[in-house]
C-alpha cells in the first residue's frame, strides 16, 4: 500500500501505477456528476452536440459523484456546505461511455461499482467516506465553474480547485482487483 499526491490532469503518473489499498490525494480541478449528468454527457455524445468547454477538466482528471448542498452567501456566490460522495451504483450503467467519452482517469464515490472493467477504460475507482460530506468544503479552494444548472444544484456539474482532497481509497484498479466484487 503506497500513498500518492496526485496533481490533476493526471500526468506524472501512469494509471496503471495504483493498486486497492493505495492512498490517493487529489490537488487541482475536479467534476461532479451524478445520474443526470452522466445520462446527459451520453445524449451529447450519441447526437454529436459538443459538450461545454470546462468538461476538458474531466480529461485525465476526476469525475465525483457527489450532489452538494450550497447556498449563496452576501455576494451572491454560491458556496458549498455539504460534499459528502452519493451511491455510485446508480451510475454503473453509463460510467463505462462517460470514462471513455471523457477521458476521465479517477472516479469518486462511495458503495462501489462492481460491474465495471476498469482495466479497459483505463480508469480507477477511489471511496470517499459518506458521512463527511461537512468536511469537503475544507479540500475546496475555489468555485472553478458549474454547467447544467437547469438540472438543479445537486444534479448540476460543479467544477472545484480542490487541494489535497482525501484521504481517497483505491478500491477497484486496473489489475482487476475490486474491493467491491463478489466473487
Amino acid at each position: 500500500m503506497k500513498t500518492y499526491n496526485i496533481k490533476l490532469p493526471l500526468k506524472d503518473y501512469d494509471i496503471h501505477d495504483f493498486h486497492v489499498g493505495d492512498i490517493i490525494y487529489l490537488s487541482g480541478t475536479i467534476g461532479t456528476g451524478r445520474d443526470h449528468v452522466h445520462k446527459r454527457i451520453l445524449e451529447y455524445r450519441n447526437s454529436d452536440r459538443i459538450l461545454p468547454d470546462s468538461f476538458s477538466f474531466f480529461d485525465k482528471g476526476a469525475i465525483y459523484h457527489m450532489g452538494p448542498i450550497v447556498k449563496k452567501n452576501e455576494k451572491n456566490e454560491y458556496q458549498i456546505v455539504s460534499g459528502g460522495p452519493t451511491t455510485s451504483a446508480r451510475m454503473e450503467p453509463y460510467q463505462e461511455e462517460v470514462c471513455q467519452t471523457l477521458g476521465v482517469a479517477f472516479v469518486i464515490g462511495k458503495g462501489g461499482m462492481s460491474n465495471i472493467n476498469w482495466n479497459r477504460i483505463n480508469a480507477i475507482y477511489l471511496s470517499f467516506p459518506g458521512g463527511v460530506g461537512a468536511l469537503m468544503s475544507k479540500f475546496i479552494k475555489k468555485i472553478v465553474n458549474i454547467e447544467w444548472l437547469d438540472l438543479g444544484t445537486p444534479e448540476a456539474v460543479w467544477f472545484f480547485e480542490v487541494n489535497k482532497f482525501g484521504p481517497l481509497i483505491v478500491t477497484a484498479d486496473t489489475h482487476n482487483q475490486n474491493l467491491y466484487q463478489r466473487k
